[in-house]
């Protein structure tokens, strides 16, 4: 009799317990939210590159070029037009989303052309004495020192620069650019006068919407604004 009274009992601590929890599933609806807000993805953090100089290795680097470079350059320069001294550049620059684009833009037309963008090799130029470019495009800071960027690609183990050439029907193909026809026997301009095609003088005035010929297009960046820097906007005068 007891055990039937157990068993009585524990059949109705049972019915209890699943009537309380099929209850809290059909309140649960209502009593919770039915839309959760997305979470804001963290920006993943970026460490500090190991190219990163000081401010003072910056300062004394700077202060090398003037004193050994930039007073040579000057010294070897006829004075202006208007009689004053020549003062050579001391720095370019470009807006952070030319840079962006240049690299996305580099890095497009390398995937499309089956290879993968190496470096980023800066050429050091100047500029001629001269009004304008064999395109016609205004030389707009006449012999002052400058840079330009070249993408390089690995071939055989050794990165070297290229361009690409468009082979129809959509396909790309990148070749070097030490191999560009006429490049090395330095008859660029002649080719430029024979085809009256679009023609950009390498290292000088390049720019990366502008093909050197229909079939080729160069991924050089130069156009970037020079400064030979009065004292107020030089930052380490």
């Amino acid at each position: 009799m007891k055990r039937k009274k157990n068993l009585g009992l524990l059949f109705v601590a049972f019915s209890l317990l699943v009537s309380c929890n099929s209850e809290k599933k059909q309140t649960t609806p209502d009593t919770e939210p039915t839309h959760r807000e997305p979470q804001e993805e963290k920006t993943k953090e970026v460490k500090t590159p190991e190219k990163i100089i000081s401010i003072t290795e910056a300062k004394q680097v700077f202060d090398n070029y003037t004193n050994k470079r930039a007073k040579l350059i000057e010294a070897t320069e006829d004075p202006l037009e208007d009689g004053s001294k020549f003062i050579a550049s001391r720095y370019g620059d470009y807006d952070i989303e030319t840079v962006k684009n240049y690299i996305a833009y580099v890095e497009q037309e390398a995937k499309e052309a089956g290879v993968k963008v190496e470096t980023l090799r800066f050429y050091f130029s100047t500029y001629p004495d001269k009004k304008e470019f064999p395109d016609h495009k205004e030389v707009k800071h006449p012999r002052q020192n400058s840079f330009f960027i070249l993408p390089t690609m690995k071939v055989d183990a050794i990165n070297m620069g290229f361009y690409i050439k468009n082979l129809g029907d959509g396909k790309k193909e990148a070749a070097l650019i030490r191999n560009y026809p006429g490049l090395l026997e330095g008859k660029m301009g002649d080719t430029y006068k024979k085809t009256s095609k679009s023609y950009a003088s390498f290292g000088l005035s390049t720019n990366t919407s502008t093909s050197l010929f229909d079939d080729n297009q160069s991924l050089i960046m130069n156009e970037g604004q020079m400064f030979p820097p009065p004292p107020k906007e030089s930052d380490f005068n």
